[in-house]
């Protein structure tokens, strides 16, 4: 079984204008209304490929129960936690130039009650499921909870060191678990996220990404999967650098192509594939989701298509 936990929901709206203009007026059509939450996605894909799955978390209100209502058209187990006030806003506005703009709302406040909910959910998941891998995912909504992250993989790790802990978040939630002393089995950032973590310029350079990570604090993780769009990925597994290529596919939207890594992921560390079938599974999946219409979802035949083609190759 895999678990993914998601704390900061939301839903998102996309629109399409002419311009935006600051300041005055615009009128945009509603393009696109869906589900939010890098968790949600990856546990959608990890279902799809046939994992089971249950997906936790915080949700709230009109937006949370919006949510769970699309939820019932996925195979993951729903196991949220609701709270008071209301899942959080996204939106996205595009211009016919193609310019987009975001405004994503911080999410409500998290107090340590439901926080403690959440470490007990938990606690009761792992001990009546057999459970190979959990993900972290997101961003962390406001809360006076002191080192959330790291104190949830600590929990894990006192209930089973033998689960596969994958952390997909970025900014001061990652910051905050490279300086503790307590770590995650993968993380997974983009190039541009990499390049925010490595204080250096972005780069699709596998090998000049290889020697920025030997000199830096993430030397320490186990485990990094960098996506690089369709120049593949680089890979470290443990001291060991590899590049991953694939064959180029037909893109229709990119938007969730990185929680469907996480979620291919999952599934591999689910079915104890070893450890190069399982980032074949994880960049499968992502390059899979990036020729769907829909965020977060995969054909499972596209990702086996796929993952037999990936080539990973030693730096």
């Amino acid at each position: 079984m895999d678990i993914t936990v998601t704390v900061n929901p939301s839903v998102d709206r996309l629109y399409r204008l002419d311009q935006l203009q600051v300041g005055s007026l615009n009128r945009a059509k509603l393009i696109k209304k869906m589900v939010g939450g890098k968790g949600i996605n990856a546990a959608r894909v990890a279902a799809n490929l046939g994992a089971k799955t249950a997906a936790t978390g915080f949700l709230a209100g009109s937006n949370g129960q919006y949510i769970l209502e699309q939820a019932q058209n996925d195979q993951y187990e729903c196991c949220f936690i609701e709270t008071n006030g209301n899942t959080r806003n996204c939106y996205t506005i595009i211009q016919n130039d193609g310019e987009k703009t975001e405004i994503n709302e911080y999410g409500d406040h998290i107090n340590l009650q439901y926080f403690t909910t959440l470490i007990a959910d938990l606690e009761a998941l792992i001990k009546s499921n057999d459970v190979s891998a959990i993900s972290l995912n997101g961003s962390l909504p406001p809360t006076e909870v002191q080192n959330f992250y790291p104190q949830i993989i600590t929990k894990i790790r006192q209930l089973n060191s033998k689960i596969k802990i994958i952390l997909d978040t970025s900014g001061q939630a990652l910051a905050e678990v490279l300086k503790s002393n307590v770590l995650p089995d993968f993380i997974k950032p983009n190039e541009q996220e990499a390049a925010d973590l490595l204080s250096s310029p972005v780069t699709r350079d596998c090998n000049l990404l290889k020697e920025e990570i030997i000199h830096s604090p993430l030397i320490s993780i186990p485990n990094i999967i960098v996506s690089l769009g369709d120049k593949g990925a680089l890979v470290k597994h443990r001291q060991n650098f590899y590049k991953a290529s694939f064959n180029p596919v037909k893109v229709v939207n990119t938007e969730g192509s990185g929680d469907s890594v996480v979620g291919g992921l999952l599934y591999g560390l689910d079915q104890h594939y070893n450890f190069e079938d399982t980032i074949k599974y994880a960049i499968a999946a992502g390059t899979a989701n990036a020729m769907e219409t829909k965020t977060g979802f995969v054909q499972p035949e596209n990702v086996l298509k796929i993952s037999q083609t990936i080539k990973i190759a030693s730096l």
